[in-house]
């Protein structure tokens, strides 16, 4: 039975909900390029070798990489590009046909699979991103007046920043994720626009700055302080039961409740940030890409269908993140 006398460190230590302490995989080996490590919490068993000295499992040349545009996601393309909107999908009603001419009995497609597909998608569906939102805290951070206080530090605990980083995946864990990595933010990876499409103009986008210290979200533009520079990657793990379903509604539950997954745990993990007096920015696929800083910070690799690939999950994930300014300690890439 659990000691019910814990204190606030050991259950913060404890919330990975394994034996072995999130953060501390056995070692088996020392590579050429960092340690051979397993562990059932993060890996799923499988050993995988974390780099060390800034390794990452990819190259990357940032005299040739640009960041990309967000207005070129196939989001995005949804809305304003004609070979997008042509395709099939966008032409033809699919709920009419499933629940109207079909009366609701095709096998995948009954009012029973819609319902329960729809009720997946509940959070990720709220009109104007409300759990993504980034200017300010919300709830009993501002109830309790956490958001008027200065940046807090570790120390006045006797806590290292090495602890807070595992502490704050800890709590991503805690509040829904199933895996949680740290990443020093590389710029590339933000989008050099954000999608903001008008009346006048579907593909309309304006510019993303990360530079200065600005932090807003402006009619004409976004900035994000360059301090900012840390990010906090989450995977959602999706029911294997119901992917193996694609594509039927039951396979779309699983991925509308991955992405009511990544809305509610991304916006608590970044109200437990700003409650410490730092900046938190909670994403989805918004803000920027969500593969390679999951990837940066040791959740995976990049798989060849253009996923990401966990050890324990595979590419059965969804992805968000949230960046902020508190310096949070990195973990390491692995490869596997």
């Amino acid at each position: 039975m659990p000691d019910p006398a814990i204190d606030r460190r050991g259950f913060l230590g404890a919330l990975a909900g394994t034996a072995a302490v999130l953060g501390s995989p056995r070692v088996l080996g020392r590579t050429s390029h960092g340690v051979l490590v397993e562990s059932e919490s993060e890996y799923g068993g499988f050993v995988v070798e974390k780099l060390g000295d800034k390794s990452f499992p990819y190259e990357c040349d940032d005299s040739v990489l640009q960041r990309m545009s967000e207005k070129s996601n196939v989001f995005s393309r949804n809305e304003w590009d004609s070979e997008r909107l042509e395709i099939l999908e966008a032409a033809e009603d699919v709920t009419e046909r499933n629940l109207v001419e079909l009366e609701g009995k095709d096998p995948n497609q009954t009012r029973l699979d819609y319902a329960f597909m729809a009720a997946a998608w509940r959070h990720a569906a709220m009109e104007g991103g409300q759990d993504y939102r980034w200017d300010n805290p919300g709830g009993m951070v501002v109830g309790v007046g956490l958001d008027e206080m200065d940046p807090w530090d570790p120390a006045e605990i006797d806590m290292t920043w090495e602890a807070v980083s595992l502490a704050v995946r800890h709590a991503a864990l805690f509040y829904g994720a199933s895996l949680a990595g740290i990443a020093e933010l590389n710029p590339l990876w933000i989008y050099s626009d954000h999608f903001s499409p008008d009346e006048d103009d579907d593909a309309r986008a304006i510019p993303v700055a990360a530079e200065g210290d600005r932090f807003e979200m402006g009619r004409e533009a976004w900035y994000i302080p360059e301090s900012m520079n840390r990010v906090v990657a989450l995977a959602f793990e999706e029911d294997y039961y119901a992917i193996a379903n694609s594509p039927g509604r039951l396979a779309s539950a699983a991925v509308g409740d991955g992405y009511s997954r990544m809305a509610i745990t991304s916006s608590k993990l970044a109200d437990f940030i700003r409650g410490l007096g730092y900046r938190a920015i909670p994403a989805g696929n918004g803000v920027g890409l969500s593969i390679p800083p999951a990837i940066d910070a040791g959740l995976g690799q990049l798989g060849r269908l253009g996923l990401l690939i966990t050890p324990k999950y595979g590419p059965r994930v969804r992805l968000a993140k949230v960046v902020t300014d508190m310096p949070l300690i990195p973990n390491s890439p692995i490869d596997f």
